[in-house]
């Protein structure tokens, strides 16, 4: 287990600011413990201190306020979780409660976006002053702006102190006279926004449940649709594609909903969702006193947003309004000289601006995202690949007229798809560009869950030093969405000098390339094959300047350019003067392209503009020049501060489920040596984690009758997993003595017991050869003593019958047993297949079982109707049966004096049937031969879908070990794999001295140290400790077990 900590050493000095305000400076680490799981604090705890005090002062740890009990509290359990912040010697001043304040103000929109200030009483002062109780990093927000009153009686006033650029609420304009707020008020003061609310903002939490490693599991559904909302007056509700800002409708939209028609022909659910984002650029001057993109509109009736950051202050710089007003297109050198518009009659679009007034926010302002992360909120990873604004991110706001033409609605939010862009690239000022492309980071990680989406960075220019680029993006690391996955070796993906950008572009190249093999194969296989990425998992490449040497130059275009048909997105950021005047949009667009040599590739891009870069244009770009007058917003920034205190509370979350089954897997070469734990994802195998696997198969509305999944190893691009329901139903696995056929059954065994609960899915385990007192058949590989066969399986709570072939009675009576299953079966199926009949099961009133009792051997009982009737419950659905034969070729040309020689015949003719009739009655049959001439012509030999090629054992110590080969499917699919180990022990680097060590950020891209895993001599083995969770599991869940065949 490792987690990642800050660690805030002992108070060293007082100093005062001028209102006396005591500031107390500590030193700050962040450390990454490593130890097992279940480690009390007080092993850490001196390591703890020398880390940030050098081994001085007392070892005395708090979390905020609360004293931490060295002895009673464990890593990996809250408080102690990943991103958790401990001081030294005394407690650190506590955060705010959201649930304590009466009221609230959140900065919405603007250049310091994202702030959530609570209201306790009394008056609280909004400038851009550090002296400010709100201070907002905006130059057109005067030093002592406004102040905001909440009076005992519990209402809220606002008055204006006097400012230079004037203060509205709800487009008012105000004066110092107080005027009353209500919730959901809207204070517009320069290019900020603030929203008044008087709840906490949260919108409840979502369940969550602390792992014990150091993570919160958080059960979230992602959405494939977008959020609802209530129907505007009318009845109707805006939907169809969403259109985003680039001045151009027919590439800018979302969807497929067309814009054309007459007014009276076009219905609401034919317009875009937000107000005149993906409007054409001739339809912007159509309306009479409607301001074009890109015209500033008066101080009276602007309502841009600004958003300043969580408890701390910053100071501004200055104080008077942003640029003049009239055409903005003329002075930024964008040709474009638009005539008085003439007046036109009302269009769709108009409709859908006064439906956007009712509907939900479909991007969340920064200051929701905090709120949700903090939470965590209910719209926490709300988008999944299938999401309709998946990858859709917020860059700023711009005012739209109402259909009226009597006022503005403000803060319409601007937006960019990345699905529809591929890249997006972003130019202007260094403080400003930095903090454009934290809200975006920050709004995919909010949104999308690490499953469905990595985030890497690159951030390798030698303009600037390392240090400087290191504490830029420091608060990235704590995201857990740049966690690696398979073939992704650095312990986080970020890059900070040309070696670790060569290792990522090298990653990101391999899967790219991957993806064009794979829908090459796919197209030559079915020319009707979908082999888009709209529903498959994404990533997020951030790269920061220039990449560095030509070669990583050559790969980032290459990314660019091709990156979105595998899914893979470039976010280029390029540091330019801000478009003005004197360095009009066209002449920044070169300079960025001068800059970062992608950003000409980038399908969108967004150029900061004005005297202090507040405000940004948004262009779509063709054949590398931007297109079109593009769209002028404000721009939506946040701070170093907020993006660190949201990556810390997103730090501990993980999804409900398996890590990174979302993610495209990157081709590696095959491990020497696979352990099926971790291939599984169960490194530690509890009852609460299996628990949850099986939960997620019940939901499964495709897996009718359980599932039958197995993991047979180690493969290229991760775990090579079997659906014996979907891609079998038979599996024949052929190799050499040694090749470890013995150890790859008991995988599988262990692989679908991990899977599916024991009530849903039995095993019936052969061993073909007579094993009567030898030791160690089977072998696996290791000089490790092995139980006999697959005996060492019976502890799996889903294994219900055991026969070895050295008896022929048991193996009489189990060959009568299986034949009488079948016709069991197939009584109770009729007609229907295994999964048409649990399709029905629930019209047929429980599955039909209540008229057959399972039989304990050959016979079958038929119970009397009237007592099936009198039962209180019905029967458990039929079940799946997976027979799983160690040594086939052995029952079928027994050796000569073998016990179990007289009644292998009829073991035989008992699988053939399994083999002949199993897809259709829910029974597998996964069989291991030694090769042979009778195996082919069997029924397993004709039927088996799934083959499985073993190579024989090469001496030698850079050999991989037993269990290289490969799986062949029906359809010509080869996919190579190292068979995953059960059988060995504890690895003994997990019982190794925990450790703390300081965290440096700019290794972090590194390969990780690897200790040599070596096993423990004594203790259970993985199979030991999967059957016990397994076992315990069970009984939580109540779970039956399959009755025995014998």
């Amino acid at each position: 287990m490792q987690i990642r900590l800050t660690v805030l050493g002992p108070r060293s000095g007082q100093t005062a600011e001028p209102h006396g305000r005591p500031v107390v400076p500590r030193g700050a680490c962040d450390v990454l413990v490593t130890a097992p799981a279940g480690t009390a604090l007080a092993t850490v705890a001196s390591g703890l201190a020398t880390a940030v005090a050098g081994g001085e002062g007392p070892l005395v740890l708090y979390a905020e306020s609360e004293r931490l009990d060295a002895q009673r509290c464990t890593l990996g359990e809250p408080p102690l979780i990943d991103g958790a912040v401990l001081s030294l010697g005394s407690p650190a001043e506590p955060g705010p409660e959201l649930a304590g304040a009466a009221a609230q103000l959140h900065v919405v929109a603007g250049p310091d976006a994202g702030g959530v200030h609570l209201l306790h009483g009394g008056q609280i002062r909004v400038g851009r002053s550090a002296d400010a109780d709100v201070p907002l990093d905006d130059p057109d927000v005067s030093r002592l702006h406004c102040a905001v009153t909440l009076t005992p009686d519990g209402q809220v006033t606002v008055t204006d102190l006097g400012s230079t650029n004037g203060t509205t609420v709800d487009g008012r304009e105000i004066t110092d006279r107080p005027v009353r707020l209500t919730p959901g008020s809207l204070l517009r003061l320069g290019e900020s926004a603030l929203r008044f609310t008087a709840r906490d903002g949260t919108g409840g939490a979502l369940p969550t449940a602390p792992d014990g490693e150091g993570h919160v599991r958080v059960r979230v559904t992602a959405s494939a649709e977008a959020p609802h909302s209530a129907p505007p007056e009318g009845g109707h509700t805006p939907s169809g594609g969403t259109h985003h800002a680039y001045g151009s409708a027919e590439w800018g939209a979302a969807g497929e909903g067309s814009q054309s028609g007459a007014v009276g022909q076009t219905s609401l659910t034919d317009v875009p969702l937000v107000p005149q984002q993906g409007g054409a650029p001739d339809a912007e001057s159509t309306r009479l006193g409607t301001p074009a993109r890109g015209t500033t509109v008066p101080r009276t009736l602007r309502k841009r947003g600004g958003l300043s950051a969580w408890a701390r202050r910053l100071t501004g710089a200055r104080d008077d309004a942003y640029g003049p007003a009239g055409h903005e297109d003329d002075a930024y050198g964008t040709g474009s000289h638009a005539a008085p518009p003439e007046p036109a009659a009302p269009t769709p679009e108009d409709l859908a601006v006064a439906a956007a007034a009712r509907t939900p926010e479909s991007w969340p302002d920064p200051a929701a995202l905090l709120l949700t992360a903090l939470g965590p909120g209910p719209r926490l990873w709300e988008r999944g690949p299938g999401h309709p604004e998946a990858l859709a991110v917020r860059l700023g706001t711009v005012d739209r007229a109402t259909p009226d033409e009597r006022g503005l609605l403000p803060a319409v939010p601007v937006t960019v798809s990345l699905r529809e862009a591929g890249a997006l690239g972003l130019a202007g000022p260094r403080e400003r560009l930095t903090g454009l492309a934290r809200a975006v980071v920050a709004q995919l990680a909010a949104l999308h869950s690490p499953d469905a989406l990595e985030i890497v960075l690159l951030s390798t220019d030698r303009a600037r030093p390392t240090p400087e680029r290191t504490a830029e993006w420091s608060w990235l690391g704590w995201l857990p969405h740049l966690r690696p996955m398979h073939g992704q070796d650095c312990r986080l993906l970020l890059a900070y000098d040309r070696e670790q950008a060569a290792a990522r572009t090298g990653e990101l190249l391999r899967r790219l390339d991957d993806h064009a093999a794979d829908r090459a194969s796919a197209t030559a296989a079915d020319s009707s094959a979908d082999t888009s990425p709209d529903t498959g998992p994404r990533t997020v490449v951030v790269v920061d300047g220039d990449p560095g040497s030509a070669g990583l130059r050559e790969a980032v275009v290459r990314l660019t350019r091709e990156g979105a048909t595998a899914g893979i997105h470039v976010v280029c950021l390029a540091e330019t003067p801000a478009a003005s005047p004197a360095s009009p949009v066209s002449a920044t667009y070169e300079a960025a392209c001068s800059v970062s040599p992608a950003f000409r590739a980038c399908g969108a891009v967004a150029l900061l503009s004005g005297d202090v870069a507040t405000a940004l244009r948004l262009l779509r770009t063709v054949d590398g020049r931007p297109a079109g007058h593009g769209t002028v917003a404000a721009v939506d920034a946040v701070s170093q501060a907020w993006a660190e205190r949201f990556a810390r509370a997103l730090a501990p979350f993980r999804t409900d489920g398996a890590p990174g089954d979302g993610h495209a897997r990157v081709s590696a070469p095959l491990p020497q040596m696979a352990r099926l734990l971790d291939e599984l994802g169960l490194a530690r195998a509890t009852p609460a984690s299996l628990m949850a696997r099986w939960a997620a198969a019940a939901d499964d509305s495709e897996a009718l009758g359980g599932r039958a999944w197995t993991v047979l190893g180690a493969g290229p691009r991760g775990p090579v997993v079997v659906d014996l329901a979907a891609e079998g139903p038979h599996v024949l696995a052929e190799g050499p003595s040694g090749s470890g056929r013995t150890e790859l059954l008991r995988s599988i065994a262990a692989s679908l017991a991990a899977a599916e609960r024991p009530d849903r899915l039995g095993m019936v385990l052969i061993d073909g050869r007579d094993t009567t007192g030898s030791v160690g058949s089977g072998t696996n590989g290791g000089n490790v003593r092995l139980v006999e066969g697959l005996a060492v399986c019976t502890d799996l709570p889903h294994v219900t019958t055991h026969l070895a072939a050295n008896d022929p009675v048991r193996m009489r009576e189990f060959a009568q047993s299986l034949t009488a299953e079948l016709k069991r079966r197939a009584e109770l199926l009729g007609r229907l297949g295994f999964a048409e009949w649990h399709a029905q099961a629930p019209q047929l009133g429980g599955g039909g079982a209540g008229d057959l009792d399972p039989p304990p051997s050959s016979t079958m009982r038929l119970r009397p109707v009237a007592a099936a009737r009198k039962g209180a419950d019905p029967g458990p659905p039929l079940p799946r049966l997976v027979v799983l034969v160690d040594d086939f070729d052995a029952l079928l040309s027994p050796a000569l004096g073998s016990p179990g020689r007289p009644a292998a015949g009829s073991v035989v003719r008992a699988l053939e049937a399994v083999a002949r009739d199993g897809e259709r009655l829910g029974v597998h049959l996964v069989a291991t031969t030694a090769g042979g001439d009778r195996t082919p012509e069997t029924e397993l030999g004709r039927r088996a879908a799934l083959r499985v090629s073993l190579d024989a054992v090469s001496p030698g110590p850079e050999e991989p070990a037993p269990g290289r080969g490969v799986l062949r499917t029906a359809d010509g699919r080869v996919s190579p794999f190292q068979a995953g180990r059960v059988t060995g022990r504890i690895p003994r680097t997990s019982t190794l001295r925990p450790t703390v060590v300081p965290l440096e950020w700019e290794r972090m891209g590194d390969p990780p140290a690897r200790r040599p895993v070596r096993e423990l001599g004594n203790g259970p083995t993985d199979l030991a400790l999967l059957a016990s969770a397994l076992e315990r599991a069970a009984r939580s869940v109540s779970a039956d077990q399959v009755p025995s065949l014998l």
